[in-house]
């Protein structure tokens, strides 16, 4: 199950996969496009396992060493991984050079960083804003104003769609053929979030956030309370979430009630110039679409 966004920085790494992809076509998996194998590759590369070796990937993937010479070799030669201590290899720069570029040109931070700067109520603790990307939620931006708040937020982290409020308010604003979807695909684990046991009572839960317009949360930190309102680049079609933290010790029923306006009118206006969003250069600009669901 994936979701098919195509923001500006979707756009790079897809060009990026597609240069390295054309020597990837091996008879052995013909199943799965080049893209697939080489992200298979790169997935493998997490926090927990930073490093691998030939011989490690070769296990990992169930591959022979010839093929796993030639993804190393593609991967290697976009800058996508890079030689480590130990005969290894390790994410490479590339992908921080591409990391720059979506901080300086994605228009979803070039419009909402600014305006969040500019915010300075005393009442938010931290901001963040989180993407839509596959059956996840990753954080791409994180703002905080209180030096003592513990957060779990980080730029790069993904969370599950359907813990914490961040995430929650984007399950709730997706089409309902998404929503149906992502709901017979999970529905263990939308029952085990206590969000429905059945597929009428998950989607009546979501029917409840979107008459909100907003979500509360604090299921991935207890120490901390998170507002979140959606952000969208159509009028249909949510990619993202603005939320507002504060510590829960300090935070009344009131200042709930002022965070969530304060949320609300800021993803608003984020999402009232997405809408609007024209590129500068002249150039073919993002197209920007309703997500889809494969597979």
């Amino acid at each position: 199950m994936r979701f098919l966004v195509c923001t500006p920085e979707a756009i790079t790494l897809r060009k990026t996969v597609q240069e390295t992809t054309v020597l990837m076509g091996t008879p052995s998996m013909q199943k799965q496009s080049s893209a697939d194998k080489v992200l298979k590759v790169l997935d493998l590369f997490t926090e927990d396992a930073p490093a691998w070796t030939v011989e490690m990937l070769m296990t990992e993937l169930g591959a022979t060493r010839a093929t796993t010479y030639r993804y190393l070799k593609a991967l290697y030669d976009a800058g996508l991984l890079a030689p480590g201590a130990g005969s290894s290899y390790v994410l490479g720069p590339r992908i921080i050079q591409l990391d720059r570029q979506i901080r300086r040109s994605d228009p979803l931070l070039q419009i909402a960083v600014p305006l969040l700067e500019d915010e300075r109520s005393p009442l938010i603790g931290a901001k963040n804003i989180s993407s839509l990307y596959g059956d996840q939620v990753l954080s791409v931006y994180v703002e905080r104003c209180d030096p003592d708040i513990v957060l779990t937020m980080q730029r790069g982290r993904v969370f599950p769609l359907v813990y914490g409020s961040p995430s929650r308010i984007i399950l709730a604003y997706l089409p309902p053929y998404q929503m149906k979807n992502f709901y017979t695909a999970n529905a263990e684990e939308v029952a085990r979030a206590h969000l429905g046991d059945t597929w009428e009572e998950f989607r009546t839960s979501m029917r409840r956030l979107r008459k909100h317009g907003h979500c509360i949360g604090n299921e991935m930190n207890r120490t901390v309370v998170g507002i979140s309102a959606p952000i969208f680049h159509d009028k249909s079609a949510v990619s993202a979430s603005l939320s507002y933290v504060r510590r829960v010790e300090f935070t009344s029923d009131e200042q709930k009630a002022e965070l969530v306006d304060l949320v609300m009118t800021a993803a608003d206006r984020i999402s009232k110039q997405l809408l609007s969003y024209k590129p500068e250069n002249g150039a073919k600009g993002p197209v920007f679409t309703t997500p889809r669901m494969s597979g």
